[in-house]
Order: structure tokens, then C-alpha cells, then sequence
């Protein structure tokens, strides 16, 4: 099972507080970005999910809120998975993962991708991203 099948995601309030901007049309707006992604993948339309999931890490984040966006990309990755669309998984933390800073959650991000190449039977990406990972996470411990 994948790392972000096991997360507990207590959206909307999480994404939509850390927004950088204290206004309230800020939060507003990742709360329901949030809510489109979601209602396109209950209707199967996958591609429309993809692209407006990517909107949310184009928004102004603080490097502080980095840790919800790692729930978010994790979050969203299962649910493609899910629906037995681990490539746009893929696509979703590929694009993104510029986004992120921290070794601990670039780590995150290598590990997902192993689980997601390991369940499209391609093992040698799979072992290629966990080693990534693995050397991540020996770089933020020093």
C-alpha cells in the first residue's frame, strides 16, 4: 500500500489556513480548488483533475506550509492510484516537486514515486527512486 493511502487528510481547513495570504478570498480559493479537483475525480474525469490539482502548487505558499503541500501532492497521488492512474500520479509529483525544499519531504516525494513505478511493474524505477530517497534522507539527518 502506498505511503499516502495511510494518511489521515483533514481537508479543507488544513490547505486553506496555511494559504500565505491572511485574506480570506485566498483561502477561500485553495479550499475550493481543492473541492474541483475532488468533485472532477468523483466524476472519472481525470486529465481536468490533473491539470487543476497543479494549480494549487502554483499558489503563493510560505516555506512553513510546505509540509501541507506534501500532504496534498501525497493525498492526490493515492487518489489517482486509486483509479488505477498511477502515471498521472506520476505527472502530478513530477511537476511539483519543485516545489519543495526540504530533504524530508523531497524524500516523501522519491518514495511515492517508487510505490507508484512499483505498481506500473516498472522495478527498476521503482528501486532508482528509493534509493533517491534513502540518500535524501541521510543528507537531512547530517
Amino acid at each position: 500500500m502506498l505511503f499516502s493511502g495511510l494518511m489521515v487528510w483533514a481537508f479543507p481547513s488544513d490547505l486553506a489556513a496555511a494559504q500565505n495570504s491572511g485574506s480570506s478570498s485566498a483561502r477561500s480559493l485553495a479550499e475550493s480548488q481543492h473541492e474541483i479537483v475532488m468533485l472532477l475525480l468523483k466524476k472519472d474525469a481525470y486529465d481536468q483533475a490533473l491539470v487543476e490539482a497543479n494549480k494549487i502548487f502554483e499558489m503563493k505558499w510560505s516555506e512553513d506550509q510546505e509540509p501541507v503541500l506534501l500532504k496534498e501532492a501525497l493525498y492526490f497521488s493515492g487518489q489517482f492510484l486509486r483509479a488505477n492512474r498511477a502515471s498521472m500520479a506520476l505527472s502530478l509529483l513530477e511537476n511539483n516537486s519543485r516545489h519543495f525544499k526540504k530533504p524530508s519531504s523531497l524524500a516523501a516525494i522519491w518514495k511515492e514515486k517508487g510505490y507508484l513505478y512499483k505498481n506500473l511493474n516498472q522495478d527498476q524505477k521503482a528501486i532508482d527512486c528509493f534509493r533517491e530517497a534513502q540518500r535524501l534522507e541521510t543528507s537531512g539527518t547530517k
